[in-house]
């Protein structure tokens, strides 16, 4: 027992060593509300937008969002600046949004943007920037979203995500997201020219830049309203007269963390997550879309249920997700039932897409990493690690979070799932024997 305390005091120590004095004030982002209110806030923008997006969509909600990113980068403020409008996005999942109209559009208007990792190999699907990052003005959003209509206004998936105001985690998220910015995985998408500068120079660059000013217009034109028309659906009084202001919490610490972008060579943040954990000596509540745990995360797992914690873990339920992974979850049951951890699926026709945990009502995590081998090994991951034990509102706020999806979800009772050649529930995935052969690979990457 002295030795397990003496582990959490030291990584605590640790998570608090660089905090500051410095009020930091957190807003849950209902999601109803996510797309709304990042809309309204790139519209009044004075400074600066920086967003790092996993799935840059082009769907209603992407559509809406780059109509307002090549508005905020043709605003001029009353002294004549402009807003400094970047974009990262991931070079595997998002790739084809540079090659179509809105990237290029995006760049002719004025903001920057630069994909992450963009390379064309067998397995770049394990080096994907899979952070969600926000930061306008002096404002930092985290959270499990990505900029497409499943997490922002058709609720599809559930989500979490907050709104941060303070200097230490301000300076950290800026600090990080330039450090991507200017690292060489990080390739700029320079074409074409803004339309302002294509203006002073020869005669075939301000001939794209003309025809690329007829697109913005025409883009803004047809997208601007839609975009205004979800900003107005939440916020205004005559289309949402009961609306209240979302609650403000005051904490005494937060830390924000984040993997480096060369992750394997310089190793992340999810082995201070997995000590956290396995420093628990009461309780660990846990959601994550998707729970396919590696060696590490079971042994962090055993070793907080080694210490008297009570374990329990919230995730996708089977068939909702896709074939292999279904049958990757169902892998982890054995795990769970012979360390006593309580595992429940998530019942309702949504993907549970949130991240977040809890230790001991103590401290708190929430961002972008999930319980599984690309989140430990291969993705760049980022969250927020908050100190509950000084703050009550915040801790019972999340919670609550917990509490509502506990509600709609169900306990495991499987001890095993199914084995190499024993897939006993066809609708789950497919039933071919291919699939069935590989199943024990999922441990590997998955």
């Amino acid at each position: 027992m002295l030795l397990c305390f003496c582990m959490s005091a030291a990584v605590f120590h640790t998570v608090q060593a660089d905090s500051v004095d410095d009020v930091h004030e957190l807003t849950f982002i209902e999601q109803d509300e996510l797309g709304a209110t990042i809309l309204d806030k790139i519209s009044r923008a004075k400074s600066r937008i920086y967003l790092a997006q996993h799935i840059m969509g082009d769907g209603q909600y992407g559509r809406a969002i780059t109509a307002k990113l090549m508005e905020a980068a043709r605003r001029r403020n009353k002294d004549g600046s402009r807003v400094d409008v970047r974009l990262i996005y991931d070079g595997l999942v998002s790739s084809l949004y540079a090659v179509q109209a809105p990237g290029r559009l995006l760049v002719s208007a004025g903001v920057k943007v630069q994909s992450y990792n963009p390379k064309e190999r067998l397995f770049a699907i394990n080096h994907r920037m899979h952070s969600k990052l926000m930061i306008i003005d002096d404002e930092v959003f985290v959270g499990s979203s990505n900029s497409h209509a499943c997490s922002t206004i058709s609720m599809v998936c559930v989500e979490s995500d907050m709104m941060i105001t303070g200097k230490k985690v301000l300076y950290d998220a800026v600090k990080s997201y330039l450090e991507f910015w200017d690292h060489q995985l990080t390739w700029e998408i320079a074409f074409p020219e803004p339309v302002w500068e294509a203006q002073q120079q020869e005669d075939g660059q301000r001939a794209v830049a003309a025809r690329y000013q007829e697109k913005i217009e025409r883009y803004l034109q047809m997208h601007l309203p839609v975009a205004n028309r979800i900003i107005s659906e939440v916020f205004s009084k005559q289309s949402n007269p009961d609306r209240s202001a979302p609650r403000k919490y005051q904490v005494s610490w937060i830390d924000y963390v984040t993997d480096p972008p060369r992750k394997l060579k310089n190793g992340g943040m999810f082995a201070q997550l997995m000590k956290i954990i396995a420093s628990a000596q009461k309780s660990v509540r846990i959601i994550t879309p998707y729970f396919f745990p590696t060696g590490m995360i079971k042994k962090a797992l055993a070793s907080a249920a080694s210490n008297g914690a009570h374990v329990e873990i919230y995730t996708t339920r089977r068939d909702e997700l896709v074939n292999i992974f279904g049958l990757a979850l169902t892998r982890s049951f054995a795990f769970v039932h012979e360390h006593n951890i309580d595992l429940y699926e998530y019942q309702q026709r949504k993907l549970l897409h949130s991240k977040l945990f809890i230790v001991d009502d103590r401290i708190a995590y929430l961002g972008s990493a999930n319980f599984d081998s690309l989140s430990q090994r291969f993705n760049t991951e980022n969250g927020v690690l908050i100190d509950l034990r000084h703050d009550a509102a915040i801790r019972q706020r999340f919670n609550s979070e917990i509490e509502l999806v506990r509600e709609q979800s169900k306990q495991v009772t499987d001890s095993k799932g199914p084995g190499l050649f024993d897939y006993r529930d066809c609708s789950l995935t497919t039933c071919n024997p291919l699939i069935k052969l590989l199943n024990p690979l999922t441990e590997v990457f998955y």
